[in-house]
């Protein structure tokens, strides 16, 4: 089965044109890596700004030893809302 290159180009075509400016600077990262020969993308840079801040900031809160270990904080909610398990 061939590919119909013009409907092909024209969704494309339409998909960028009705992309709001996020999308758009994401499609254009992701068309400039493959044209440059880079066909994986890093995760952090799909990623969006709130994500990334909210990641930072939990690194940052790690650093200054404010994490609890899962078990601990399981522990802690249990006990809080009386749950059993």
């Amino acid at each position: 089965m061939k590919i119909d290159e013009i409907a092909l180009k024209e969704d494309l075509i339409d998909k960028i044109e009705h992309a709001d400016s996020k999308q758009l600077g994401e499609i254009y990262g992701l068309l400039t890596n493959y044209f440059n020969g880079q066909t994986s993308v890093e995760e952090w840079d799909i990623l969006t700004d709130r994500q990334k801040a909210a990641i930072e900031e939990g690194l940052a809160e790690a650093e200054a030893g404010l994490d609890e270990p899962a078990s601990e904080l399981t522990k802690r909610i249990r006990i809080k809302y009386g749950l059993n398990g």
